[in-house]
């Protein structure tokens, strides 16, 4: 998602209010030479199977917010924590800068890791000199490998397409989908169906025709489902292609409280298909997965739908954790690409004792600011009735005259605008604080387990890490 706190027309609004102080480049793409099967990377010994768990934007500040939440709700620190005293786990730790700025944006961050070199922000799989590098994915259907890409943001979007695909620019997400076409990703799981079945559009002031490639994956052997219920059944199908909304999946905390949601299905509903499917691979399989949408949250300011995303991420921990006991053969990387929004849970009260309540609090959110961004701008009119049951705040006549405004002026991200309209009664609520709406420049954790684990150095650059993969996996 792009920031938004240095959207002029953002920033402007809410300062009046007085509230707050390519078709060429994917045949270019297609004809990257394929690699050898076999290559000079020697390593003691190998991993068939590689799970790579990601989790978007997330800040430590995120993470000790879902722990502490997790420990006061359910007397257990994270599935993430406890990684810390596992046997056998390597803990690392990622300076995440692109070529082009010391914080990076999602794009060059899976760049770095899929194509093993630095590229600037915006673009996936690019070098800095404008020669496509080959996609980490490349390499393992090469060397015989299944490839999975399981998320909750758009299935074309930066991070799965940074292990997967060549783009200039990672907006054009249809020719992205056009690109796992080609090439084949044998499980494809998340949201974004319009890249897949769209009418004719304009890019680079040409238009390009519309296109339905669903028939075509379905002609390639594809199964293709829609649903949670679709999923579960499609367990033992070698090649899956799952697509459950038109944009990005649902936050956690909307499918969780919306019926109208509840077919859509979770990120651990999604690996869990994916690890059948893969699992009969011969040669083995490389799968990414990714919660993606703690960065969108993180984008918003919105503490409650941050805390539900980082806990769906945390709960894939111990399903990759099973696997690896009955696969042992299986590298598993866990991991983030850079911070969003500087999260933080905040001392609160008298020797801070309210910052505990604050925590319990955060369990009075409904629904996420998208949720209410979407039906005020499908109504056009802003219901403080609503806004309360959602969030437990009762917006003050000034708040809602302002938030009236923005919808009618048709605020690009009205749920990051009414978060900082609002920004001191969440503050007060939640104890929850925000650094900016931007992503941020920390250095972020890693974890290895398995195979070739003890290759990943204890601090590096993100790019280092797709050779320690490849070696690990014997990819030349």
């Amino acid at each position: 998602m792009p920031s938004t706190s240095n959207d002029p027309s953002r920033r402007q609004f809410i300062k009046g209010a007085g509230l707050v102080s390519a078709a060429t480049a994917l045949t270019a793409c297609s004809s990257i030479a394929k690699p050898a099967a076999s290559g000079s990377i020697v390593s003691a010994k190998k991993a068939k199977n590689m799970i790579f768990l990601i989790v978007d934007g997330m800040c430590l500040g995120t993470l000790a917010l879902a722990h502490h939440w997790n420990l006061r709700h359910h007397k257990a620190p994270l599935n993430w924590m406890q990684l810390y005293g596992r046997e056998g786990v390597t803990r690392a730790m990622q300076d995440t800068a692109s070529a082009s700025s010391p914080v990076t944006d999602s794009a060059a961050a899976a760049s770095a890791w899929g194509g093993g070199e630095r590229v600037n922000n915006g673009s996936i799989n690019f070098s800095v000199e404008g020669n496509p590098l080959t996609p980490l994915f490349s390499y393992a259907k090469a060397a015989g490998k299944a490839t999975g890409l399981v998320t909750t943001c758009t299935v074309t979007h930066a991070t799965p397409a940074g292990f997967s695909a060549n783009v200039k620019a990672r907006g054009r997400e249809k020719e992205i989908a056009q690109q796992y076409l080609q090439r084949e990703i044998d499980v494809i799981l998340g949201g974004g169906s319009k890249h897949f079945n769209y009418e004719a559009f304009k890019l680079d002031n040409v238009t390009q025709p519309a296109a339905n490639l669903i028939p075509d994956f379905e002609a390639k052997g594809y199964q293709v489902v829609r649903d949670r219920q679709s999923l579960a059944a499609a367990k033992e199908q070698s090649k899956l292609l799952g697509l459950f909304s038109p944009g990005h999946i649902p936050f956690a905390i909307d499918r969780k409280n919306d019926p109208a949601l509840k077919q859509v299905p979770s990120l651990p509903d999604m690996f869990s298909t994916a690890l059948s499917s893969l699992s009969g691979a011969k040669d083995g399989f490389v799968l990414q997965v990714e919660g993606g949408r703690v960065d969108h949250a993180g984008h918003a300011n919105d503490p409650a739908t941050i805390l539900h995303e980082q806990l769906e991420f945390d709960n894939c921990i111990p399903i990759a954790l099973e696997f690896i006991e009955k696969h042992p053969d299986t590298l598993l990387i866990v991991t983030t690409d850079h911070g969003t929004g500087g999260c933080q849970l905040n001392g609160k009260g008298s020797a801070y004792v309210e910052s505990g309540p604050a925590l319990d609090a955060i369990n009075d959110f409904k629904q996420s600011f998208e949720w209410l961004q979407e039906r005020f701008k499908k109504s056009g009119r802003f219901s403080a009735k609503a806004f309360k049951q959602a969030t437990g705040i009762e917006p003050h006549p000034e708040q809602a005259d302002v938030i009236q405004k923005a919808i009618d002026e048709e605020v690009k991200y009205l749920s990051s605008t009414m978060t900082a309209i609002v920004q001191d009664d969440l503050f007060a609520k939640t104890a929850v604080g925000w650094t900016s709406n931007n992503h941020t420049s920390e250095c972020v954790e890693l974890f290895a387990f398995g195979p070739g684990s003890a290759e990943v150095p204890a601090f590096s650059e993100n790019y280092k890490l797709n050779r320690v993969m490849r070696s690990a996996l014997g990819l030349a």
